[in-house]
């Protein structure tokens, strides 16, 4: 069960825990009030995070736009058993 973007925004929610769609969803809607003027300190209360994430949003928008706002893969951990090498081998 996904929450919605009102849910999420209201609550001290796990943010792993709430599907890409809607953190994709929150990022846009956060930069687009930064945008119309909203402060970054309402932006962090509004969404109940730190202001460095608000800040890594706005910096994320400023290099790409708002498709630098989607949700990233997954990087492979560096303490990783097996080099891509050998996973690849897996398969």
């Amino acid at each position: 069960m996904s929450a919605s973007v009102e849910e999420v925004s209201m609550s001290r929610v796990d943010g792993r825990k709430v599907s890409h769609e809607v953190r994709e969803t929150i990022r846009a809607e956060a930069i687009q009030k930064w945008l119309d003027g909203t402060s970054v300190k309402a932006l962090s209360d509004e969404y109940s995070t730190d202001r460095s994430c608000i800040y890594r949003w706005i910096n994320r928008y400023n290099e790409g736009g708002m498709e630098a706002l989607r949700t990233r893969p997954i990087a492979h951990s560096k303490n990783a058993k097996l080099s891509p090498e050998q996973r690849h081998d897996l398969k």
